[in-house]
């Protein structure tokens, strides 16, 4: 856990109700942690600003109040306390955020962030499916110790762009990369859409295997170690970037990820131009427009870098 979070944790913990307390006299917005007239673990941003239209879900309870000094106070509060742990990620994120605004900007900020939260205070069940941590976890892995050592840091990051549901993992200069991760032993690779692989540059396939695992190895590998990992090695004006992105991904920290446990086995780079077995959009007969299919790797031998 982080200091920050640590210190989010103890100012909403065992608190009277309607007890708040500012959080950073730094801060250009007036931010409270505590907890509202109903008891609930409570988020405020208070500033002279105009209201602006905001989304509550059944977990967290979003508002603007006037407050008797004329300026308003928007809050956000936990209605389901098993949710506290994410609860805290999110204080982090909405103080970390605004930290470079100014209040002149007003709660736009604050509330554009807010719905990039929305889809994981919906659900309590989690949001990724094995495959996708799988998936996940692949890119990360490929992003970190690929993409980074060969382009350098920013270059790389902004080349991360299938987490934006673009059609490739990685877009960089002139090429292109894809990644799939697959479990020990399966010996086909699935396409999920035509675009992913058709292109007029050539590109890369990176196919990235893994075994199951458990806890006790240790070079164990979970989706919560491999994002904590990597954030840690970036410098502060990518870790919020990076945020983002795996909030687009659908990932938020949770527990319950590290019942998913790998261990990294290899990677293959395959080169994919025109005589790559693929399948290509100008290929298609008339009336199919969308189709998926899996590539046995056997067959790929011939491409390997």
């Amino acid at each position: 856990m982080s200091d920050l979070i640590d210190r989010i944790k103890k100012l909403l913990e065992d608190r009277p109700n309607e007890s708040y307390q500012r959080f950073d006299a730094e801060h250009p917005f007036d931010v409270y942690l505590g907890t509202d007239q109903a008891g609930r673990k409570s988020l405020s941003l208070v500033m002279n600003a105009r209201r602006e239209r905001i989304t509550s879900t059944k977990t967290i309870n979003a508002q603007f109040y006037k407050r008797d000094d004329g300026k308003l106070m928007l809050s956000f509060s936990l209605e389901d306390d098993q949710l506290k742990d994410i609860f805290y990620k999110f204080c982090e994120d909405i103080i970390e955020s605004t930290r470079l605004n100014r209040e002149e900007d007003g709660f736009a900020s604050a509330v554009e962030r807010w719905n990039t939260w929305i889809k994981f205070f919906s659900k309590t069940s989690l949001p990724l499916s094995e495959n996708e941590i799988l998936g996940l976890i692949g890119e990360i892995y490929f992003l970190k110790n690929v993409m980074i050592l060969k382009y350098g840091q920013d270059v790389a990051l902004e080349s991360y762009i299938g987490i934006d549901r673009a059609h490739k993992d990685f877009e960089v200069h002139d090429t292109w990369y894809e990644v799939k991760s697959i479990h020990n032993g399966v010996r086909t690779v699935k396409i999920s859409s035509i675009e992913q692989l058709d292109s007029s540059q050539v590109g890369h396939l990176e196919i990235l295997t893994f075994d199951q695992s458990t806890p006790t190895y240790e070079d164990n590998i979970t989706l919560n170690n491999v994002v904590a990992g990597f954030r840690g090695s970036l410098e502060g004006k990518w870790q919020l970037k990076f945020d983002e992105k795996m909030r687009k991904s659908g990932y938020i920290e949770d527990e319950r990820y590290d019942e998913y446990n790998y261990l990294f086995v290899r990677v293959e780079e395959y080169s994919v131009g025109n005589s790559f077995p693929k399948i290509s959009k100008a290929e298609l007969p008339n009336g199919i427009t969308k189709a998926s299919y899996e590539i046995d790797i056997s067959a790929l031998q011939g491409f390997k870098e």
